[in-house]
Formats: structure tokens, sequence, C-alpha cells
């Protein structure tokens, strides 16, 4: 799901854990949004959901030298989801996900038909059932890997496997038949 080069962004982390504050302001205007959506449905305040970027920013800068390659987007996405979580243990307050606050996909740097696309997209994904809906938010948003989902939803491998592609048919098929708005 990230609309940037994910080479630039492991880079960028890279840079970071050398001890780089150029490189966070980087990851920032990347990132900041997406970030700044997973939070806010996570801890659902606007306020708090600022806390957790800003704290996700000073752990980035502490751990970014645990950060071994591959996925940063998921690194960092993960990185902001558990800053969330902790603020809500702190609190004493229970996680209420939305998931819908998550799929906040046009941005204004956009192409007005890159935009259009992620609209349509976005539109298509809130008229998922709810598990689907999860399932691709964990696997598109979060970039989390098949055996990461099946830990987080306590299914086996093999399972999670068929929830993905699942998700990803009803998906296609909203998108093939133009069944993203309020029809």
């Amino acid at each position: 799901m990230p609309s940037f080069d994910s080479e630039q962004l492991n880079i960028l982390i890279y840079r970071v854990a050398a001890g780089s504050s150029d490189a966070l302001d980087e990851i920032f205007t990347q990132c900041g949004k997406r970030m700044f959506a997973l939070a806010r449905g996570i801890v659902t305040s606007k306020e708090d959901a600022e806390d957790v970027v800003s704290e996700s920013f000073v752990k980035l800068a502490r751990f970014a030298s645990s950060f071994r390659g591959g996925n940063g987007y998921g690194f960092l996405m993960r990185l902001v989801r558990n800053t969330a979580l902790d603020l809500l243990r702190r609190n004493k307050r229970r996680a209420v996900e939305d998931i819908d606050a998550f799929f906040s996909l046009a941005d204004e740097r956009y192409s007005p038909e890159k935009r259009e696309e992620a609209l349509l997209l976005e539109s298509a994904v809130k008229r998922l059932p709810p598990a689907d809906k999860k399932i691709i938010y964990f696997r598109y948003y979060l970039d989390l890997t098949v055996r990461e989902i099946a830990k987080e939803t306590g299914m086996s491998k093999s399972a999670a496997e068929r929830a993905i592609a699942r998700a990803e048919n009803a998906l296609k098929k909203l998108l093939a038949t133009g069944q993203t708005q309020g029809d």
C-alpha cells in the first residue's frame, strides 16, 4: 500500500540509525499521514494520535539500529501500532481499532488519475465485510506477512492464506463490478 519507494524508506531508516535527523524529517514527509491515520484509528483522539506519532519517531530514532532490512514500511507501521497500544495500556483503555479510519489512501500529492484510483480502492475496501477488511488491513496496510497475520488472528498459516485470498477476491469483485459507492 505504500505510495513511495520502499527501498528509499529502508535507506532512510538506516540513515536514522546512523543519527540523521534529516532522514526523520523525510520519513515524516513520506509516511506521516499514514502513521497518523493508523494511530488515530487505534487511540481515536486526535491529540493522542499526535502523541503516538511523536513518540513513534522517538522510538524510531532509538531503535532504528534494530532494523535488519526488508520491509521498512511494515517496521514503521508496527512501531506506530505498538506505540498506540502501549498508550492505551498506560491509560488503562481498551483498543478499538476502527479499520475504516486506516484506509485513507488518496494523497493530495497524487496525480488526479492516481487520486481517483485511490478513492475507488478506498471505497471498495469500506464495502468489504469486517473480517475481510481486517485481513486487507493487516496484509496491505500494516504489510504483515502471512505468518504474522496468522499469529495476529490466531489462525493457522494455511487458514490465513485462505483468508487473504478470500479478501483479495472479494475486493477484486467489488472493483470489477463497480460496486464501490453506496450501491
